[in-house]
């Protein structure tokens, strides 16, 4: 027989469903009969993968000289998708119904669906207007048509189901993709479906046609919950271009039409009342037990539609993606915000080096966290274009925001280096997404550990370490900008020791130094975050010891809070403590006024700030923590104090040390000459962009050509 000789094929996909299968096959050729009855030829293809010898007696034991033509065929995917589109390669109706073998369908399933299949012609989807849940969980979930749900909707849900019709030439343009239980992507169903909208075909619903989906423990579908991503891989949909274009009308029609709910989310079960309703219940029941009108009449029993009043996470796509629209990154960022800060400044020189190299690449800028006051953007480089979530996506929550970021990563190329910032929204973005990210460059950023001090011990209170365990085989580097961290990773871990670099951050030393005013050394420089990590606290402590032999030796404080709130009032204190606001960059203050720089720390990296100090030939006095030592080493470029938890006996070994240090103009004078040319030798931009290069390996020639133009 060709083609089309039958109006329709069911393609059944068999696993291992040995105790559940019958309990289909009558099912199945119940609505099969009502459709022959009617004038329908329905053909059976039943697609046997991996299965075992139970489930296969039970099908070739099934009388199934109900329909006008079956196959039976045995294929070792291993996969949902593939073996369906076997099936598809074998059916000869010219439509294609999907089918599982643990669920049922009304009695009118196959008859109803097709009748509207063949009005709506081949550019739809045509899906059961209901899906009744059972077993394990009991539910109805009551379907609208895309016009109701959009494609915007597609971003953050599957909005439809796994059983469907469509023409036979709906197949050939759209398949299953194999995706296999994994820890990455799942939903061959939500694929294929989104694909189908990307291509421009409709999705439409047929009144009083339910398919009874069987709710079991160890389901694929809960596997894949539980295994999963919980997204689907790169569709077309969720291309910018595509995407705007698919969804451009739905999203005006937004805006007009009222989206408040209808009665059913509101609970009303009105609809199980409708005869054909009760009727179609009552076949399901006298075939599978565990489907039972007055579960679904009970109030307790969810009730749900696929529609949504806005779809707020596909609403922040499309803005995303008229910002994006056809431009192709070399690299993307995703970083908390863009403040004055060391983190994201030593980004921002890496960004430098990139477009130095390559002046005709790209880079998108991901900014994933709230930030009271300005976004600091003008030092980025001109081909940087930037999506501030803060701004676009401000009601999503960090979770939705990260799923955003993977929609967009997706549609980059495979070459596109991820760099990935440590912080909440990198962290959780690495979280969830990581194990999708393998195909990828895929660079994490790690700078230090969280410590507090508790019972007068230091304790690590955060690190990023079990993450980047987790997701050591979907990271490329781990780039830190000292080498302690490495060791103490390395100590802790002991593989792929080879993805850690060490990539000090530059800084540009001037040439010629400006004089410093005459009692320069009677005024001490600090100049930082006014966060808790910067322990400004200690500041007032400092200036009431100093107060006591030395009234005169000022603090001058610049800076302000990123993170959490400190309490200024607290800097008001004291006479010889004065606070200057924020400032915008270490040039912009004023350093001829000062010959000391005081930094306050409870935990570090390499401070940026500290070596912008230095560059400028300032003594500074730091404590001796994270990644401090690499540059400060005591009585050679700065002062170096040993941490105390103790915040008296800190400011206290803190203002001995500035009160000698400000008596001794010529100690003051060394170290900061040794720490300006220790800079200078390991920290300048050339260095830097060599270090660069030989991380990412990029061509020494091109880059040095690049660096001369």
């Amino acid at each position: 027989m060709g083609e089309t000789d039958f109006h329709a094929s069911i393609i059944l996909t068999i696993h291992r469903e040995s105790i559940y299968l019958r309990r289909t096959l009558l099912s199945l050729d119940e609505a099969a009969r009502f459709a022959q009855d009617r004038g329908l030829r329905l053909e059976l293809v039943a697609v046997l993968d991996r299965t075992d010898e139970a489930t296969r007696s039970v099908l070739t034991s099934f009388d199934l000289g109900t329909y006008h033509g079956h196959q039976i065929m045995e294929v070792d995917h291993g996969s949902v998708g593939l073996a369906r589109n076997a099936g598809v390669a074998r059916a000869r109706g010219a439509y294609i119904f999907t089918a599982d073998a643990d669920d049922l369908v009304s009695y009118n399933y196959f008859h109803d669906i097709y009748r509207a299949a063949e009005r709506g012609g081949a550019e739809a989807l045509f899906f059961p207007e209901y899906m009744l849940g059972f077993g394990c969980d009991t539910f109805i979930c009551h379907y609208k048509p895309l016009a109701d749900v959009t494609p915007i909707a597609f971003v953050h849900q599957h909005p439809f189901t796994s059983r469907l019709c469509a023409h036979h030439s709906v197949f050939r343009r759209v398949a299953y993709q194999d995706i296999p239980l994994s820890r990455g992507y799942a939903y061959e169903d939500w694929h294929f479906n989104a694909e189908a909208v990307g291509l421009g075909l409709d999705i439409l619903v047929v009144p009083n046609t339910i398919l009874f989906y069987r709710q079991r423990e160890g389901s694929l579908l809960k596997a894949s919950h539980a295994i999963s991503v919980r997204q689907i891989p790169p569709t077309r949909l969720f291309q910018p271009l595509t995407y705007l274009e698919i969804s451009s009308s739905y999203r005006e029609d937004l805006g007009r039409t009222d989206r408040s709910d209808d009665s059913i989310r509101s609970g009303e079960r009105d609809f199980l009342l409708e005869v054909t309703f009760r009727l179609a219940i009552q076949r399901a029941n006298a075939i599978e037990p565990l489907i039972i009108l007055s579960k679904y009449q009970d109030e307790r029993t969810r009730i749900f539609s696929n529609y949504e009043t806005l779809p707020h996470v596909g609403l922040s796509y499309y803005t995303l993606c008229d910002i994006i629209r056809d431009r192709k990154f070399s690299d993307v960022f995703l970083l908390p915000f863009m403040p004055v800060g060391g983190a994201e400044k030593y980004l921002l020189s890496l960004m430098e080096v990139f477009y130095q190299i390559d002046p005709f690449s790209n880079f998108l800028v991901i900014l994933g966290e709230d930030i009271d006051g300005v976004q600091r953007l003008e030092n980025l480089p001109p081909n940087a274009v930037v999506i501030d979530m803060a701004l676009h996506s401000r009601s999503l929550s960090i979770q939705e925001r990260c799923l955003l970021t993977l929609k967009i990563i997706e549609t980059c190329s495979p070459k596109t280096r991820i760099h990935m910032r440590q912080s909440r929204f990198a962290d959780k973005f690495l979280d969830l997404y990581g194990a999708v990210l393998s195909n990828k460059e895929t660079i994490y950023y790690r700078f230090c550990d969280l410590e507090h001090f508790e019972s007068g011990y230091s304790m690590i209170v955060y690190s990023p370490l079990d993450l980047i365990c987790k997701n050591i085989h979907n990271l490329s580097k781990i780039v830190t900008d000292g080498t302690t961290v490495i060791k103490k990773d390395h100590q802790r871990l002991g593989i792929d020791s080879h993805k850690w670099h060490c990539l000090p951050a530059p800084v540009e030393t001037p040439a010629i130094l400006k004089p410093r005013i005459a009692d320069a050394q009677r005024r001490i420089l600090w100049a930082s975050r006014l966060d808790f990590q910067k322990r400004p606290s200690l500041l007032p402590l400092i200036a009431a010891q100093l107060g006591k032999s030395d009234p005169d030796l000022t603090i001058d404080v610049f800076g302000g809070s990123v993170l959490d709130g400190f309490d200024l009032n607290l800097l008001q204190s004291h006479q010889n403590l004065k606070y200057h606001g924020l400032y915008s960059g270490f040039e912009s203050l004023p350093l001829t006024h000062f010959s000391i720089f005081l930094y306050t720390s409870l935990y570090d990296g390499v401070p940026n700030v500290l070596l912008e100090a230095m560059s400028h030939g300032l003594a500074v006095v730091a404590p001796d923590l994270g990644g401090i030592p690499e540059i400060v080493h005591d009585g050679e470029t700065g002062i170096l104090l040993p941490s105390l938890p103790d915040d008296e006996a800190m400011a206290a070994s803190y203002a001995k040390a500035l009160l000698a240090l400000s008596n001794d103009p010529e100690r003051i004078a060394r170290l900061g000459s040794q720490a300006r040319a220790f800079v200078l030798e390991h920290h300048s931009p050339e260095v830097h962009a060599q270090r660069v290069a030989a991380v990412f390996g990029l061509q020494p020639r091109r880059f040095q050509h690049a660096a001369e133009v």
